[in-house]
């Protein structure tokens, strides 16, 4: 794959996965905090999952409007001023001196998100080769890996060592300023897609879109309650203290999860040149393996079995990242493809994600934190049944193309 990049390609690639990086780290830094926000604002853990769904919600309603932006204006423009509002909102959040001024923060930290992931999934697709989309989009998703292990692994440590939760957001923020300038030194060669002009409500009758945010709702809620918890799961039940909890979930995670994701990006490439349908299968199947991986992981048992499971579970769970994309922009209309992606993001993140943190903080509450991760593992499995529909559309309507275009040279 990176053998046929130009060197735009390569340096492009680059500032997005570093951004994507930067997304994560600053998003999953406040999750190692928990234990230490808990004491000095006096919270539930309802309320610190509270935290999670206020930044989500923000984020996931803000992403279809700056998808629709980045269709129609520089999409560099919207990333760089994203990435510096976030690292803005990032450094403020050290400075709250109560829990309802760091929840307004941490809240206006997703509207900055919200402007990354469709202009640069949109960039990706038009600046590389179709036939290597899910690889690269994959690549991309990495840095979504590593910042999300960064970003527990520097909470973790911080809380560890200085307890002190307000230097890691100053620590997270810096970054965010490079790169809000070097993306906007990136060469995008936005394409002129000569297709039919249709409406944007057409994408609301794509029934393959449509099925791949059932899908995406579903396995983000699940996806939203371990990345939020996990630091608390591990160190409740596993007898790890924070800094090890940290560690362990960041660390294993960002293993796991990279070969999950550039292996099944590449398998899910080479299905696709064989069969119109490949990507999507490979979604489907993946996250039904994850799913019954993950349970067995939180249930009570010994040290060895926690990590093989949560490694090999971590490892299926992320197969999806690279192809899901790719698949998305398959199915729907070039010129739509990041408002397409933001459609797909406000609905995966408000109706999966946002709720997860604190839905699992009530079910912890009242019933422990493992039931309420046990029952997110339920969605885990649902969402790949949910994506199998989305392989016989792509099927069916490739075979009736490739059925046209022999009647037509007939």
């Amino acid at each position: 794959m990176f053998k046929s990049m130009t060197r735009d390609q390569k340096v492009m690639l680059l500032i997005l996965t570093l951004i994507n990086l930067l997304n994560y780290l600053d998003r999953q830094v406040v999750f190692p905090l928990f234990d230490m926000l808990k004491v000095q604002f006096h919270l539930s853990d309802f309320s610190l999952g509270v935290l999670g769904t206020a930044f989500l919600l923000v984020q996931s309603l803000a992403a279809f409007p700056m998808g629709v932006l980045a269709d129609r204006f520089s999409r560099r423009a919207v990333i760089g001023a994203g990435v510096a509002f976030w690292s803005i909102a990032t450094f403020a959040s050290g400075l709250a001196n109560s829990f309802g001024v760091l929840l307004g923060i941490r809240s206006a930290v997703g509207i900055g998100e919200a402007s990354y992931a469709p202009a640069a999934v949109a960039i990706i697709s038009d600046n590389f080769p179709p036939e290597t989309n899910a690889q690269v989009q994959g690549f991309f998703n990495v840095g979504m890996l590593i910042g999300g292990t960064l970003g527990a692994v520097i909470g973790g440590l911080v809380a560890f060592y200085t307890n002190n939760w307000r230097l890691a957001f100053f620590i997270v923020s810096i970054p965010g300023f490079v790169l809000a300038y070097l993306v906007l030194r990136i060469k995008d060669k936005r394409l002129v897609h000569h297709e039919p002009k249709v409406p944007l409500t057409t994408l609301l009758a794509n029934k393959a879109f449509l099925w791949i945010i059932v899908s995406g709702t579903l396995v983000s809620f699940a996806t939203g309650a371990f990345i939020t918890w996990g630091v608390e799961f591990i160190s409740r039940y596993k007898d790890y203290n924070v800094r090890d909890a940290a560690l362990i979930l960041g660390i294993g995670m960002m293993i796991a999860s990279t070969i999950g994701v550039l292996a099944g990006s590449r398998l899910a490439d080479w299905l696709h040149a064989r069969y119109a349908w490949g990507r999507s299968i490979v979604v489907a199947l993946s996250l039904m393996v994850a799913a019954p991986l993950m349970y067995f992981g939180l249930e009570d048992t010994g040290k060895a079995a926690f990590l093989f499971f949560f490694f090999t579970g971590a490892i299926f769970l992320a197969v999806y990242l690279g192809p899901v994309t790719a698949v998305l922009h398959d199915v729907v209309p070039k010129q739509f493809r990041a408002s397409a992606f933001g459609i797909y993001a406000l609905f995966i993140h408000l109706l999966g994600e946002a709720f997860a943190p604190a839905i699992i903080g009530i079910i912890s509450d009242a019933h422990g934190l493992r039931a309420g991760l046990e029952f997110s593992t339920f969605f885990v499995f649902l969402s790949g049944l949910c994506f199998l529909p989305v392989a016989f559309i792509i099927a069916r309507n490739h075979q009736r193309s490739s059925g046209d275009v022999l009647e037509a040279a007939s």
